[in-house]
């Protein structure tokens, strides 16, 4: 409601306004300023409206002579990008469907299953020896995770189908180059001819994880229900 005031806001919340208010007064002294202020929306209005009314900043308005506008817009909305699937984005949905690595905050667990002999049935089992996403000494593999940051899905899945066969041309290795539509089979057909190969695993043992990253995250049941939230949130937007 328009009229609310301080004195109908929690505790918490009116102590963290409080502190707001003198801090906001602690800085436009610092600056000399007497400031105007505007708000766009309820809570913006209880701090606009405080700040009038604090005792040391009305004495400070009095004396200061460098004018300023402050204005104060309530930033509610910004939730909604936070919990949104707005992102047509390779990297973040690896990040967001793949299992944490123990011990970080921004990197994921990569099964690396498929580059050894071992038979995992069981997708519930644990990753054994997993890979990651941070290959900084592997300057293919910055380049393939920049593009998951960067382009669009479907762009960035065929920079990954790229970077594969390039590496796969460089060993020497039987890779046949498929046009159309990049799919997690067609990727893991190409991963597979570096299983038997360890020269050609250790040079791209970075790319590999990446590309493993990939075909995980695209089999990885989460990633329909992603793409399913996308399009009726795009839906809902028209």
């Amino acid at each position: 409601p328009r009229d609310v005031g301080l004195g109908a806001l929690p505790a918490e919340l009116r102590a963290a306004v409080r502190a707001l208010v003198g801090d906001l007064d602690a800085f436009c002294t610092a600056l000399g300023l007497r400031e105007e202020s505007f708000a766009v929306g309820a809570l913006s209005r209880v701090v606009a409206a405080e700040l009038a009314s604090y005792a040391p900043a009305r004495n400070r308005r009095r004396t200061a002579t460098n004018k300023a506008s402050v204005i104060f817009v309530d930033r509610t909305l910004d939730l909604a990008g936070a919990v949104g699937h707005h992102g047509d984005n390779l990297a973040e949905k690896i990040l967001s469907v793949l299992p944490n690595l123990p011990g970080h905050k921004i990197d994921v667990m990569v099964s690396t299953v498929e580059l050894t002999a071992l038979q995992a049935t069981d997708e519930a089992c644990s990753i054994i020896a997993p890979g990651c996403l941070a290959q900084p000494n592997d300057p293919a593999a910055k380049a393939l995770w920049e593009s998951f940051m960067n382009l669009k899905q479907k762009e960035a899945v065929m920079e990954a189908r790229r970077h594969l066969v390039e590496a796969a041309s460089r060993e020497n290795l039987p890779i046949k180059m498929s046009m159309g539509r990049v799919t997690p089979e067609q990727l893991s057909s190409y991963i597979q001819l570096f299983r038997n190969n360890l020269k050609a695993l250790d040079n791209h043992c970075g790319l590999l994880q990446l590309v493993l990253a990939t075909v995980q995250t695209l089999k990885h049941p989460q990633t329909s229900k992603w793409d399913n939230f996308l399009a009726f949130e795009r839906l809902l937007l028209q």
